[in-house]
């Protein structure tokens, strides 16, 4: 009997010491090295699986543990200024991006030191523009083309290629109309790619089904629609995307 008191005492210590909690089991597969290693990376990778699917707290949640555990990792508060972005609206509230950035440093190049390596410096130099001065429509679109230039620079890198593509549809929220839809199509043949190589990415999917999101093109994201919601079930975002293009093909 004593030892089952201990053996239960010990179940449920090791649930309290448990770094991440049941609900961000199920979010997808990404690849994204960092120059950070160990617990840290974990949480910052679990951030941006989540993030990928706009569980905006759940992220924050986990990249604020990544910035305990390393206080100087840059790409954990590069992380957590874009769970604030709601990247699909015309508006945003700079505030807390801004914050988070600030508790890394207080300024640009202070922020930039940190950043280890020119891949991290690059994705660091881009959320520095999008939560800078000016208009957020201006600031979006300069956003999208640092990204650009991340991605010509790393055409291999996955993670880049994603949030590239999510940069693109952010910048056409804010274009005045992307009428011909080159802009949408460009996201999504970036996004679909990724899908098609890596199925469990979650922004591949993701972005797949808000780039084809029209009668036309709902076809070529049926797929990625049907694979989401079992990509990242413990994103709530996740679960209902795949919506988006069953009711294009009346499927409801």
């Amino acid at each position: 009997m004593q030892q089952l008191k201990q053996l239960a005492l010990f179940a449920i210590f090791s649930l309290m010491a448990a770094p991440v909690s049941a609900q961000f089991d199920n979010v997808g597969s990404i690849d994204f090295p960092t120059s950070e290693s160990g617990e840290a990376q974990q949480y910052f990778l679990r951030g941006v699986a989540i993030l990928h699917s706009f569980g905006w707290e759940q992220a924050q949640e986990q990249f604020q543990a990544a910035q305990e555990i390393a206080p100087d990792f840059a790409m954990a508060y590069w992380g957590e200024s874009l769970a604030y972005n709601h990247p699909l609206f015309s508006s945003m509230d700079a505030t807390e991006p801004r914050n988070a950035l600030q508790r890394l440093g207080s300024t640009t190049e202070i922020r930039l030191a940190k950043a280890i390596t020119d891949r991290e410096k690059g994705f660091l130099t881009a959320v520095e523009i999008l939560w800078g001065e000016g208009e957020i429509a201006d600031r979006k679109i300069r956003y999208m083309e640092a990204m650009e230039d991340l991605y010509e620079n790393y055409p291999g890198d996955d993670e880049v290629a994603a949030f590239y593509a999510l940069s693109v549809l952010s910048a056409r929220a804010v274009s005045g109309g992307d009428i011909d839809n080159r802009m949408a199509i460009r996201a999504g043949t970036i996004a679909l790619d990724i899908f098609n190589r890596k199925p469990m990415h979650p922004g591949a999917a993701h972005y797949t089904i808000h780039s084809f999101d029209d009668p036309i093109h709902a076809p070529l994201a049926l797929e990625a629609a049907y694979r989401y919601a079992e990509i990242a079930p413990a994103v709530s975002h996740a679960r209902h995307m795949p919506t988006h293009i069953f009711i294009q093909h009346g499927m409801w």
